[in-house]
């Protein structure tokens, strides 16, 4: 565990949040990966009031995830298109498949399987060490604060309410990943998470460690167990005191707080460099993840990769295209 656990408040996942701790903003991810480009497709997909697609759509384009191109003059209309630095998240939509395949419900709107087009076999993504090849596990990360970490603050961000909307309430014509964004899509949930990933297991030391107001900790942290991510346990009588532990459903969100975090790190770090160094405990490197297929073993580009389509979106995407 680093020395300092209020490093989180100024880490690239924390960063990485301030733009895309969204459920909106996730909802518009997974679509624009599917090849939705225009407003309506957007809108019909996720479910959206116009106003909040409006809003997230603006502020993907502001974070430079999202291009505005014209094609259309008389009237004057636009298409999002998905830049360098939105395309760059391709691997974390992959491991997010991976979750939702392995802890959503069945009938979610998950694919069965993807198929990689260089090997030519379906695949599962797996979230490789890229010095020694072998996956990553939680257990087997270790971490140590870069000594020019400063204690600079992320950017505010632009979206802190928690969504009233969740997958019961779900309204749009796609169903896939919208079981984890009940988890992810909100900016404190995940930095609980991370927490548990550092090792930080008591209310105390999360409270100090996120420096985040106890009763949205205390909220977050009911909400995890009561979605089995995290499992309180007692560890003192007199008086009753509790820690929270990773349940295997947990611990298969880690590739994703990972990949997320190199994300940050190539984008929003500081000049300085990013403050939290990520070993792989095995090789002893410097870690750095790539998200590869089950198959061939090979490095996943985002353009090699098919998602069959589910049963009934097909035609609804075909049906907001049109429209």
């Amino acid at each position: 565990m680093p020395s300092n656990a209020k490093i989180i408040a100024a880490s690239s996942v924390t960063r990485a949040l301030s733009v895309i701790g969204d459920r909106w903003t996730l909802l518009i991810l997974r679509d624009a990966f599917q090849g939705a480009h225009r407003f309506e497709e957007f809108r019909n997909l996720s479910g959206a009031a116009r106003s909040t697609l409006t809003s997230r759509l603006n502020g993907l384009v502001e974070s430079g995830l999202l291009e505005r191109v014209r094609y259309s003059d008389a009237p004057p209309r636009f298409e999002y298109r998905l830049t360098a630095m939105g395309l760059a998240l391709y691997g974390v939509t992959l491991v997010t498949w991976r979750w939702e395949h392995n802890w959503a419900p069945s009938g979610a709107g998950i694919p069965r399987y993807l198929r990689h087009n260089v090997c030519k076999h379906a695949m599962q993504p797996e979230t490789l060490c890229s010095g020694c090849g072998k996956l990553i596990e939680v257990r087997d990360v270790g971490y140590e604060v870069a000594p020019t970490a400063g204690r600079s603050r992320a950017a505010t961000p632009r979206f802190r309410r928690l969504s009233s909307v969740n997958a019961e309430s779900h309204r749009g014509a796609s169903t896939a990943f919208v079981h984890i964004t009940d988890i992810l899509g909100d900016r404190w949930t995940p930095l609980v998470l991370c927490a548990a990933f550092l090792g930080l297991r008591r209310f105390d030391e999360i409270q100090s460690g996120l420096e985040i107001a106890t009763n949205i900790l205390t909220h977050r942290l009911n909400y995890l167990v009561d979605h089995r991510i995290l499992e309180r346990r007692q560890y003192s009588e007199r008086p009753p005191r509790f820690e929270y532990r990773l349940t295997p459903k947990g611990r298969d969100l880690f590739p994703h707080a990972l990949m997320l975090m190199q994300w940050g790190d190539r984008w929003l770090a500081p000049a300085s460099g990013p403050n939290l160094r990520v070993f792989h405990k095995p090789c002893g490197a410097r870690l750095s993840a790539v998200v590869a297929c089950s198959h061939c073993h090979k490095t996943i580009d985002p353009h090699d990769v098919t998602f069959p389509p589910v049963a009934g979106e097909a035609a609804a995407r075909r049906g907001a295209a049109a429209g």
